[in-house]
C-alpha cells in the first residue's frame, strides 16, 4: 500500500518470504501474485535473479520507447502518450478536441447509434458498452439512458445473417416510431477497406436508404484511405486514427473516445485511470513496477515452465467483453514467428476468454486436471455498485448471503482449488466498476504486453500472420468477382 497515497505512486507488501506478492496502486488497482511466484510448482525468487539482465533490458527499452515514441522497427508507436491525448496536441488536433465536444449533442438527436468495426475497433468498444450502458440498454426508454440512443453493433462479421437481423430491427423501430428513424453509423476503419466494416456500411446503407436518415461519422486515416475519401468527398465528419497507435492499443484514442462520447462517458475519468497506471509504472525495478513484475513473471512462466497458454477470467456479466478484448490484445502482440534479429522463435501463449462464475462449470475442470500448461489470469471488481442477498442453506444453517459475497468466495475458491493442485494464477482487482478504473485496467495490460514483448525481444505492435490470410481473402473474392462479373 502507498502509505503517502502519492498520484502515480505503487506499494507493495512482501509474503512471508520476503518476495512481492501484492501490488497496489492508489489502492484502485491491485495485483496478487502470490501463485504465480515462490512456490515449488511456480516461478521462484531466483528465477528473477536468473533472468535479471532480459529484465533490466526490457525496462530499458519500454523507457526509450516512451521517450523516443519508436517500436522495435523504428516505427511509431505513441500509445504511452494516450492518457494524455486531451492536453497534448500529439495523437489529436484541437479541431478534433471540439468536434469530439460536439458528439454527445449529436448523438442525442439519434433514435439510433450502430458500431460499425472489427478487432480493436470493436472490442473495446463493446467493453465500454458493456460496462457503462449494461445488457437492458436498448429496452430502456430514452428518459432512462438520459437522451442517449439505442446502441447495436455491425461489422465485426460477414455473417449476413446477423447483418439482416439487425437491418430487420432498424425497420421494426420505423414501423413503431410511425417515421424514418434517426440512425449513425459509426464507421471505424484505418484503411476503410477491411472486408467486415465496409460490407456492414455498405449493407446497411443500402437496406436502410429507405427508412432511416443515415448520418455517417467516420474514423479512419488521417490522410488516406476508401473511407477518408468517401468522408471528404461527402462533407462527413470524420476523426482520425492516430498515427502510431495499432488497432489493439486504440481504445484510448478517438477509436474509442468518439463512441464513449456517444453514450454519455466522461471520457476524462476514462483517461485518469489509464494516467495513473502510466505514471505508476515507470520505474525500472520490477519491485517497484507492477507492469514490469506480472510481465517478467509471465515471461519465465512461458520460458521456463512450459506455460503456453493464458485464460483470462473475469468475474461479472458486465466484464464478459473484456476477455475477448484481451485475448485479442494477448494474441495479435506477443504470439510471434521471429524475434527481433529475424530468428524463429514461435513465441506466445494461446489466449482463452471466459468468464466466472459462468464457465467454472465448463472450463474449471480441464484448468484443474488437465496437462498444466496454463495459467488463470482473475480479474474482478472489489465493491459492486448494486448487491442482493438470498436465502442459502448450508450444512443445515440458512441465512441471507450476499450475491456478490458468493461472487468472491467462488473467485477465491477456484484460486484455492488450481494452487493445490500446483496450477498458476494470478489476480488483478480495481477498486470499482467505473469508466476510470477501466481505463486503468485497460491500460496496465498495455503496459504489460509491452514489457513482455521486450522480454521475448519480438516486435509487440505489428502482426505480419494477419496479413498472410488477408491477402488469400481478398485473393478469393477478386476471383469471385471477376468469373461472376463477365
Amino acid at each position: 500500500m502507498d502509505e503517502n497515497n502519492q498520484p502515480g505512486a505503487a506499494g507493495c507488501k512482501n509474503g512471508q518470504n520476503g518476495l512481492v506478492i501484492f501490488l497496489n496502486i492508489q489502492n484502485e488497482l491491485m495485483i496478487d501474485v502470490r501463485n504465480l511466484l515462490g512456490h515449488d510448482w511456480s516461478v521462484k525468487e531466483e528465477d528473477l535473479s536468473a533472468y535479471s539482465s532480459e529484465i533490466a533490458r526490457a525496462a530499458k527499452e519500454v523507457t526509450k520507447l516512451r521517450q523516443t515514441g519508436l517500436g522495435p522497427d523504428g516505427s511509431l508507436v505513441l500509445f504511452p502518450r494516450l492518457p494524455y491525448i486531451l492536453d497534448e496536441d500529439i495523437l489529436i488536433s484541437e479541431k478534433e478536441k471540439a468536434a469530439l465536444d460536439r458528439v454527445e449533442n449529436l448523438s442525442k438527436e439519434q433514435d439510433i447509434v450502430i458500431s460499425i468495426g472489427i478487432g480493436g475497433s470493436y472490442l473495446g468498444n463493446q467493453v465500454l458498452f458493456d460496462l457503462h450502458c449494461g445488457p437492458f440498454w436498448n429496452m430502456m426508454t430514452k428518459e432512462e439512458r438520459k437522451g442517449f440512443p439505442k446502441v447495436f453493433f455491425a461489422g465485426h462479421n460477414v455473417d449476413p445473417t446477423g447483418l439482416l437481423a439487425l437491418a430487420d430491427q432498424v425497420k421494426r423501430e420505423s414501423r413503431h416510431l410511425g417515421r424514418k428513424v434517426k440512425v449513425l453509423l459509426l464507421t471505424i476503419s484505418k484503411s476503410g477497406t477491411t472486408l467486415e466494416p465496409s460490407t456492414a456500411l455498405g449493407g446497411l446503407s443500402d437496406e436502410l436508404r429507405d427508412i432511416a436518415d443515415l448520418t455517417i461519422v467516420g474514423v479512419t486515416d488521417r490522410e488516406k484511405g476508401v473511407l477518408r475519401a468517401f468522408a471528404n468527398e461527402h462533407h462527413l465528419p470524420c476523426f482520425t486514427v492516430p498515427d502510431g497507435i495499432g488497432g489493439r492499443f486504440s481504445e484510448l484514442s478517438q477509436v474509442g473516445l468518439v463512441f464513449a462520447k456517444l453514450i454519455g462517458i466522461d471520457i476524462r475519468e476514462l483517461l485518469r485511470g489509464a494516467k495513473m497506471v502510466e505514471e505508476a509504472c515507470q520505474s525500472e525495478n520490477y519491485k517497484e513496477n507492477p507492469a514490469l513484475l506480472l510481465a517478467s513473471l509471465k515471461y519465465i512462466a512461458l520460458k521456463k515452465y512450459g506455460i503456453a497458454a493464458e485464460i483470462i477470467m473475469p468475474y461479472g456479466d458486465r466484464l464478459r467483453s473484456f476477455g475477448w478484448w484481451y485475448a485479442q490484445l494477448l494474441g495479435e502482440s506477443l504470439g510471434k514467428k521471429y524475434n527481433n534479429k529475424g530468428e524463429k522463435v514461435y513465441y506466445g501463449r494461446i489466449p482463452v476468454a471466459t468468464v466466472g462464475t459462468t464457465d467454472m462449470h465448463s472450463l474449471t475442470q480441464e484448468h484443474q486436471q488437465g496437462a498444466k500448461n496454463k495459467l488463470v489470469q482473475f480479474i474482478s471488481v472489489e465493491n459492486k455498485a448494486r448487491d442482493i442477498s438470498v436465502k442459502c442453506s448450508e450444512k443445515e444453517v440458512t441465512g441471507q448471503v450476499p450475491m456478490s459475497f458468493m461472487l468472491k468466495t467462488a473467485l477465491r475458491s477456484n484460486e484455492e482449488a488450481l494452487a493445490s493442485e500446483g496450477r498458476m494464477s494470478c489476480h488483478i482487482s480495481v477498486r470499482e466498476g467505473t469508466t476510470f478504473h477501466l481505463g486503468a485496467l485497460m491500460y496496465f495490460f498495455f503496459l504489460c504486453i509491452t514489457y513482455e514483448g521486450y522480454l521475448a525481444d519480438i516486435n509487440a505492435f505489428d502482426q505480419p500472420g494477419v496479413e498472410d490470410y488477408k491477402k488469400i481473402l481478398h485473393q478469393g473474392i477478386y476471383e469471385y468477382i471477376v468469373e461472376h462479373e463477365k
